[in-house]
């Protein structure tokens, strides 16, 4: 599957500035003034930097106001150009920054660590999510298994070795006393694999976990964003020459998402419209739970909580990982006040 890459930094609206600047001359001026004026203008038109957020999968619901931002001209008013790429998983983000394809992605506080624990110069800058929403562990309707104690030996359907769907697998097999086997497929294989009988069971996120359980075509195990407590499925991460080279961007970037996600939360037929048309989803039920249990949820500060970050570091450890970094290593502060109230 290519990757989705959506740039709008040459929309209608940046073309119009310099024509907006200029509607303001209603007098003659004088040549050093006018000289001034448009340097002015100018500057203004052009004191905008280009940041490139890389996102872990595609059309991800909580993913729409990354893309509703531009559209409602949040990265413009913050001096942001946001280029936007959905990659094939958590990892392949990551992976982008590291080889400076990407200056923020969404990403999961184990990876960043992970990351940083290998030399990569990154911090978590905001919260994405406290809670996996909308995450459930799902079985066809027709499998014999109707707990995590059941799945002893049978093969999970994941995203990628070292994703958040890998360490949830983990955590659920752990809480039930059973050893499972992760298998990695990618966001866009989970449901056809998991139809197909190749795996027994899988992690999905949503809107995926709803489009099976609404219409009845599988169950859930276990509804995630329920029986987990905050581990912070999703976090902001930036590189670290940006933090130091260019707050602004950062925060401008982190304040247009977290704006476009209160707009939508307090407009809820543009959020559940936006919604239908970003996800591609038909089923109206589904798109409704994805607006009600997910995106009204989504926090619009940066703003986390340190236990997070130290319940959600322990989750690597479910995966043999120990002697990860130090939470002042891969998380900053400087970014808590960051709203988009």
């Amino acid at each position: 599957m290519e990757n989705l890459h959506v740039s709008r930094g040459h929309d209608p609206i940046s073309r119009s500035r310099p024509s907006r600047c200029l509607g303001r001359l209603t007098a003659p001026l004088a040549p050093i003034g006018a000289s001034l004026f448009f340097l002015a203008c100018t500057s203004a038109s052009h004191a905008q930097t280009t940041v490139k957020i890389g996102l872990a999968v595609p059309n991800y619901g909580p993913f729409a106001p990354v893309y509703a931002a531009d559209e409602l001209g949040y990265y413009k008013e913050n001096g942001v150009v946001a280029e936007i790429t959905a990659y094939r998983g958590g990892p392949a983000a990551q992976e982008a920054l590291a080889a400076g394809a990407a200056d923020i992605i969404n990403f999961f506080p184990p990876g960043v660590a992970l990351a940083v624990k290998k030399g990569i110069k990154e911090k978590v800058v905001g919260i994405g999510s406290a809670k996996p929403l909308g995450w459930h562990i799902v079985v066809m309707a027709s499998s014999p298994f109707h707990a995590v104690a059941d799945l002893a030996g049978k093969k999970i359907g994941i995203t990628a070795k070292g994703a958040t769907t890998d360490f949830y697998a983990l955590w659920a097999a752990k809480r039930a006393g059973v050893q499972i086997e992760t298998i990695p497929v990618g966001a866009p294989a989970l449901i056809p694999t998991l139809k197909s009988g190749q795996i027994d069971v899988a992690v999905l996120n949503s809107p995926l976990s709803f489009r099976l359980i609404v219409p009845g075509e599988g169950r859930s195990l276990v509804d995630l964003g329920k029986e987990m407590e905050p581990t912070l499925p999703d976090v902001w991460v930036a590189t670290q020459s940006l933090i130091d080279g260019n707050p602004k961007a950062v925060e401008g970037t982190l304040r247009a998402i977290y704006k476009a996600t209160a707009y939508m939360k307090k407009n809820r037929g543009y959020g559940v419209d936006y919604l239908r048309k970003f996800t591609g989803e038909k089923d109206d039920r589904v798109v409704e739970l994805e607006y009600d249990v997910v995106l009204a949820a989504r926090p619009t500060s940066a703003k986390i909580d340190r236990a997070w970050i130290e319940a959600s570091l322990a989750l690597a450890g479910l995966g043999g990982i120990t002697d990860l970094p130090a939470i002042a290593e891969i998380f900053t502060e400087r970014f808590g006040a960051v709203s988009g109230e």
